[in-house]
């Protein structure tokens, strides 16, 4: 991608977070801070994206157009080659495929109350829907931490935007740093949680604290990292109503990592459904 789009959109928006700590992230903050010409820059490289007026269906419906162009093996080849070059805006896209292939297309279907203004399959709120919907902070978050989204206008995004993207071809290293996390995890003291976790994969890829947990939370979605009941995407889509919190005040791991333990080690069928492929490279 053009490095000075890139550039062009990540000052635009750590300007706006300095400047406007409470709505940074709204359309009208950070967009006064760019000029015309860089914005159309920005655009003409795929790396920044005017508004769009899209409904809750019409955002299931184009995730599944999307994500049925999308081959498996290329979002996990864009996953792994992530891990050495630390091009984190490859990171989110195994995950958002996995939910994109596992959602089935529906209404909005209210919640009960008192949150009927979020739909209980997905999880989209009407209000993220009823404005106009911005891209540009979603793909500000990729580029920096490489985060795992399971949001459906985050996963809209991904879906879209990966054929954009070019291929890439993970190296000897990648297969070495992904096999070195899944000794990592098969070792984990059986009380052993995401916290304790993402410490002990510190070493194993460079990364900040941020980027470790989005690691991992990957794994959770695509079925590799969970407990018993609480499981990942890769057999069928989990509804809103089904992501259960952990009865704790800071609940701040997504859904299914959050319920790891080092105990239940690594789902190795959803491992093998992963990275199978991969395996001759140990």
């Amino acid at each position: 991608m053009d490095k000075k789009a890139i550039k062009i959109l990540l000052n635009t928006i750590k300007i706006s977070q300095d400047e406007s700590l409470r709505d940074w992230f709204y359309w009208e903050a950070y967009m006064q801070y760019i000029t015309q010409e860089d914005f159309e820059y920005a655009k003409s490289h795929s790396v920044m994206y005017d508004q769009e007026n899209i409904g809750h269906d019409e955002i299931c419906r184009r995730i599944k157009i999307a994500v049925d162009k999308i081959e498996k093996q290329d979002v996990v080849n864009a996953f792994l080659y992530s891990l050495s070059t630390r091009q984190l805006e490859y990171r989110s896209f195994l995950s958002s495929y996995c939910i994109a292939k596992s959602l089935p297309e529906h209404s909005f279907t209210a919640s009960p109350e008192p949150n009927e203004g979020i739909c209980a399959v997905c999880g989209i709120h009407t209000y993220e829907f009823e404005e106009p919907i911005e891209f540009n902070t979603i793909n500000y978050f990729k580029y920096k931490d490489g985060p795992c989204f399971d949001n459906l206008i985050q996963i809209l995004f991904d879906v879209e935007q990966f054929p954009k993207l070019p291929a890439v071809t993970p190296n000897e290293n990648d297969y070495r740093i992904l096999n070195e996390l899944k000794k990592i995890i098969e070792a984990a003291e059986p009380n052993d949680r995401i916290s304790q976790l993402k410490k002990k994969i510190s070493k194993t890829i460079k990364s900040n604290d941020g980027e470790r947990v989005g690691l991992l939370e990957i794994l959770g979605v695509i079925g590799i990292l969970h407990d018993d009941e609480h499981l990942g995407y890769a057999n069928q889509y989990v509804t809103y109503l089904e992501r259960k919190h952990r009865p704790i005040r800071n609940d701040d791991v997504g859904y299914p990592a959050r319920w790891w333990q080092g105990k239940f080690g690594i789902d190795h069928e959803k491992w093998k459904y992963g990275f199978g492929k991969n395996e001759q490279k140990e």
